[in-house]
């Protein structure tokens, strides 16, 4: 059993969730299923009522089509949620394809989605998820407890925009506390760069267009550069709050270089913080090892060799050396982790997933940072 299911056994009323699309027959189908799993169902079939329901009712959860009759009334519905029932969790139903459903209701404040045609306990799974979420996110929690709930909602969001980055940010928080730790930083700002570690790339999924995530080829200029904005858009939306300051801060870093050649603020050697110039090593290393659907995976002795050339060049010398010290320990184990984390995801096939690592597709004849997407 795991932990939302088991928390919802133990509380004493049904959830209430608010139901909304234009198919009649559908909600009426899903309302009938999700009122046998145990929830309490309202159904709505036109924004208007949607909104008048959500006006003069409290919500667990609402859950809403995105068109009506031509127009993006969903958008409309979610809005009068966050605004009148700022508790509620809202889910948008829609039939984009996975990409652009994730980027959509991320964009409109949903807190996820779910494609069509809806499975009703899917649809059930995920809103026991998203209520239990909110509700943690309320109670006063260690800041350890925070950095794992946020883990998981990273693995809904940023990485099913692109699902071959499945476990990415999970992997970059485990491999940069160990880092630090080796190399004696204090236990708050390692909790700091943990966070930082998970949310790396939340910038991208505010990005204009993000079909160029899972594009086969290299990226066009435009695309390097609209790619580029990703670690100032991240920190820009991570907000303004003081304990998020550090973060924010090592957000802003991940892709500074040591030379001073990286981005956005081409910040130099000691002008970047110790946890980014940390970030910055351990985001490439499983970028680099990791397949994309651009690439293959690098193998152990490449990787090992790229980095021992960007000494004092991309990275700092002895951060890279806590590094590798790391790594020769580590190595294999690393190098099977995205492979297994890509087979939970259905993004490998068999024959791919008891197959060795190969030497990566470079791009432009470039072994460098550039040759993935950063």
């Amino acid at each position: 059993m795991d932990w939302y299911s088991g928390w919802f056994m133990s509380t004493e009323r049904p959830l209430e969730v608010l139901l909304v699309d234009d198919e009649v027959g559908t909600i009426e189908i899903l309302g009938a299923v999700l009122e046998a799993l145990g929830f309490s169902v309202t159904l709505s079939s036109t924004p208007e009522d949607a909104i008048q329901a959500v006006t003069s009712r409290e919500f667990d959860a609402v859950i809403t089509d995105v068109m009506f009759d031509g127009r993006s009334a969903g958008e409309e519905i979610l809005a009068a949620t966050r605004e009148l029932r700022p508790r509620a969790v809202c889910i948008l139903m829609t039939g984009f394809p996975r990409v652009e459903a994730a980027v959509q209701a991320m964009k409109v404040g949903a807190t996820d989605y779910v494609t069509k045609p809806v499975d009703p306990r899917v649809l059930g799974e995920t809103i026991k998820r998203a209520v239990s979420e909110r509700r943690l996110a309320k109670e006063e929690l260690p800041f350890q407890d925070l950095v794992d709930i946020l883990s998981g909602l990273v693995a809904k969001s940023i990485e099913r925009v692109d699902p071959y980055t499945a476990g990415h940010g999970e992997r970059t928080r485990r491999y940069c506390k160990l880092v630090a730790q080796d190399f004696g930083l204090d236990a708050k700002t390692v909790e700091r760069l943990e966070l930082a570690a998970i949310a790396h790339d939340y910038g991208k999924i505010f990005l204009d267009d993000l079909g160029f995530l899972t594009k086969k080829g290299p990226l066009t200029p435009m695309e390097r550069r609209e790619m580029q904005r990703h670690p100032l858009v991240g920190a820009e939306r991570l907000g303004h709050h003081p304990q998020l300051q550090h973060v924010v801060q090592f957000v802003a870093e991940h892709h500074e270089r040591w030379d001073g050649l990286g981005y956005p603020y081409r910040l130099k050697a000691d002008e970047i913080s110790r946890p980014g110039r940390i970030l910055c090593v351990v985001e490439v290393f499983d970028s680099l090892t990791t397949r994309r659907s651009y690439k293959n995976a690098w193998s152990l002795d490449k990787t090992m060799d790229y980095f021992e050339s960007q000494s004092g060049r991309a990275f700092e010398p002895d951060i890279l050396d806590t590094f590798l010290a790391l790594l020769a320990k580590n190595g294999q184990a690393w190098l099977d982790a995205p492979k297994a984390d890509l087979t939970a995801a259905g993004l490998l096939v068999p024959a791919e997933r008891g197959a060795p690592p190969t030497l990566p597709r470079v791009l432009n004849g470039d072994p460098s940072p550039g040759a993935i997407r950063q």
